[in-house]
């Protein structure tokens, strides 16, 4: 529905689709590596978080996993490849749901401080400009001060014998693990930052392919929200809620609500790409790694 919905307001506009005979072969190639170099950090974080509980990936494994997550997720709708990853992981190695759990945990409350500050800082910077805005602002205060409140406040002990609960007090333990270990902590962040970087860059040279001179900050700004967007990941992909976010975080910030679908779209085609390219190769190599040492078969895992 949300991809055929962006499709018929294309075809209604096709004056949008004519801005796309200025990406040269060039940037495609320069997105398409960028696209890769996001997946790549997301494996090392999968890869380091991995080692503080003895288990050790080598690099066809967390680089592996990353892609057969992305394509897994655009296969299916609420993050489905986070599913395969889970399973491959405790299959594999042995590595328990809960600790997966505590891990999903950091990624996602790391995301968004680094994402709050960010956007806290650059929308300072564009203090007294047109395109400062106070909801944005307010926005990013509120979703800083809700993590600040669940992750630094203390979590109170659960009680019960269920395996639900028995889950959730491990992942909560597993939370402690990481706010005690410094080193681990500021290596998620630095791959975190490393994330937001080369995403602002995506947007960046998506709106100058396409002839839209817009400021490095700007498409910083637009990148943060659109990574927001997660929070109502409800399509495959996350597929059109991502897109509406970018248009609308255009808007607010000057840049047009066409140019910014426009390049959300463009950002959206190279991450496909990659996705699609990388993930089946990975999801055969991985599959044949189960299969020789614990004889699961492909399907049940991917």
């Amino acid at each position: 529905m949300a991809a055929a919905g962006i499709g018929l307001y294309l075809l209604r506009r096709p004056e949008l689709i004519g801005h796309l005979q200025y990406i040269s072969p060039w940037s495609v190639i320069l997105l398409f590596l960028m696209s890769v170099a996001t997946l790549a950090a997301n494996g090392l974080y999968l890869r380091i978080f991995a080692n503080k509980f003895s288990v050790h990936l080598k690099w066809k494994e967390w680089f592996g996993l990353a892609s057969v997550t992305a394509m897994g997720n655009y296969l299916t709708p609420f993050s489905g490849g986070l599913l395969a990853r889970g399973a491959y992981l405790k299959n594999r190695h042995d590595f328990s749901y809960a600790h997966f759990l505590a891990m999903l945990a950091a990624n996602y409350v790391i995301a968004f401080t680094v994402i709050s500050v960010t956007g806290i800082v650059i929308m300072l910077t564009l203090s007294g400009m047109e395109s400062f805005s106070w909801p944005m602002v307010l926005f990013f205060l509120a979703t800083l001060s809700a993590i600040v409140l669940a992750w630094f406040l203390p979590s109170p002990p659960i009680q019960g014998r269920t395996r639900l609960l028995r889950l959730v007090q491990q992942t909560m333990e597993g939370k402690g693990f990481i706010q005690r270990d410094r080193g681990l902590l500021w290596k998620l962040v630095s791959l975190t930052v490393f994330n937001v970087v080369v995403g602002a860059f995506l947007f960046f040279t998506a709106f100058h392919s396409i002839g839209a001179d817009i400021p490095f900050r700007i498409a910083l700004l637009i990148y943060l929200l659109t990574a927001c967007s997660v929070l109502i990941n409800i399509t495959p992909g996350n597929l059109g809620v991502q897109e509406a976010v970018a248009s609308l975080a255009a808007v607010m910030l000057g840049a047009g609500a066409d140019m910014g679908l426009l390049a959300a779209l463009i950002v959206r085609a190279v991450s496909i790409i990659s996705a699609f390219a990388l993930g089946p190769i990975f999801s055969y190599l991985l599959s044949k790694e189960l299969m020789a040492t614990h004889g699961v078969p492909p399907k049940q895992c991917f």
